[in-house]
């Protein structure tokens, strides 16, 4: 069962790692569907399409390697307890996610509109 949990434990973080780099490598095209960081600032602003990306794919890669080594560790030197945490485990990598996703909102935010909501010029 060790095994299984383990690999459980580990599906966020390889998934934040595995996107961060596709989006480094390849950022999906301006308003694509599918696998992007759609908003409504970033559907119509094609820079703002870009930052978004760019930037999630940079925190994205290392919260993905962050969070990957520390939940292993976790998992490793906790083996005798594993059945207690590991849940506790993937509720704070979905929060490291979650606060990621408002942190590149709020930077868009600030940097591509003003308080009405208009791109800044």
């Amino acid at each position: 069962m060790y095994t299984l949990y383990f690999a459980v434990v580990m599906l966020a973080p390889a998934a934040m790692l595995l996107v961060g780099i596709w989006w480094k490598l390849s950022p999906p095209p301006y308003q694509s569907k599918g696998l992007a960081y759609s908003t409504e600032l970033t559907r119509k602003d094609p820079d703002a399409w870009s930052a978004a990306h760019r930037h999630c794919a940079k925190l994205w890669t290392r919260i993905g390697i962050v969070s990957g080594a520390a939940s292993a560790a976790l998992m490793v030197f906790l083996k005798e307890s594993y059945d207690a945490f590991w849940m506790w485990i993937i509720a704070g990598q979905m929060v490291l996610f979650c606060v990621s996703v408002f942190m590149i909102d709020l930077l868009l935010k600030n940097t591509f509109s003003d308080g009405d909501g208009d791109k800044n010029e």
